[in-house]
Formats: C-alpha cells, sequence, structure tokens
C-alpha cells in the first residue's frame, strides 16, 4: 500500500497544494516555515483522523476561510482507493473512502497505518511509563481493534 498523490486545501498554510509520491522514497525538503511538518500532519490526518500535534480540527482550518480537505489516492495492491478528510467551521469533520462517509471514524482506524515519532514525543522515553503505554495503545488500535 502506498499514498500515490496528496491535495491538501486550505490546510494550514497550504491554501491549494498537490503533492505526487513515488512508491519509493519520497523527501520533504524546504525552507523553515514552508509547511514541511504540515504536510507530515495531513498524512497523518489521513491515518488516525486528527493531528498529531494535538492540534483542534478547527485551527487547521487556514487562516481566512471556512473549510479544509485533505485528499489522498491510495494505492493498495490492485485497488485504488480515495480517502478524503472535510473539516468546515460550521459541521462537524468528514472522513469518506471512495465518496462514502464513515459513521464513526473508529471505523477508518487501521485502512492506512502509520507510526508518527517527532520531537514532541522526547516523553515517551523520560517520562512514565503512562505515556509509553499510551502510544502503544494508539498504535496496535491501528492494526487490532480489540
Amino acid at each position: 500500500m502506498f499514498i500515490k498523490n496528496l491535495t491538501l486545501q486550505n490546510f494550514k498554510n497550504h491554501s491549494s497544494q498537490f503533492i505526487e509520491f513515488s512508491p519509493q522514497i519520497n523527501c520533504i525538503v524546504g525552507d523553515n516555515g514552508v509547511g514541511k511538518t504540515n504536510i507530515l500532519d495531513a498524512l497523518h490526518y489521513l491515518s488516525v483522523g486528527k493531528s498529531f500535534l494535538g492540534n483542534s480540527d478547527l485551527n487547521n482550518i487556514a487562516e481566512n476561510e471556512d473549510f479544509f480537505s485533505i485528499e489522498a489516492l491510495i494505492s493498495n495492491e490492485n485497488k485504488e482507493d480515495i480517502l478524503k478528510i472535510i473539516q468546515s467551521k460550521e459541521s462537524r469533520k468528514i472522513i469518506k473512502k471512495n465518496d462514502k462517509n464513515y459513521s464513526k471514524i473508529a471505523d477508518h482506524i487501521g485502512y492506512l497505518p502509520s507510526v508518527m515519532i517527532s520531537p514532541y514525543d522526547q516523553n515517551l522515553i523520560s517520562d512514565s511509563s503512562e505515556s509509553r503505554r499510551k502510544f502503544m495503545d494508539a498504535m496496535i488500535s491501528q492494526t487490532d481493534r480489540e
């Protein structure tokens, strides 16, 4: 499984962005403040339905805009799926796969598994075992819902 492309609209500092990915290795490079981490956050959103930075969904809507959307074309063996997340200021978050809404986010978790470790996660090493348990629970929930 791999992400073929990603389209961002009004997501944080990306007013409109289309990115094509290689099935091999991809590098995201750029000057400070251009939105590299926001691209990673968008990919995390597609995986688990929320920001890895802990932001409220509404805080991820670009300034002076009413909504954001994140869309990706996912290649899975001989099948392609389109994942889309839409968050507006006026309604709750919508997560769709192939234009069909998930009734609850939990139904989506595990479709596109990911592990995100960032400098913000230094507490996994230095804090109590509770933070490590919480991290592991989040990872395991993507593969085993029980």
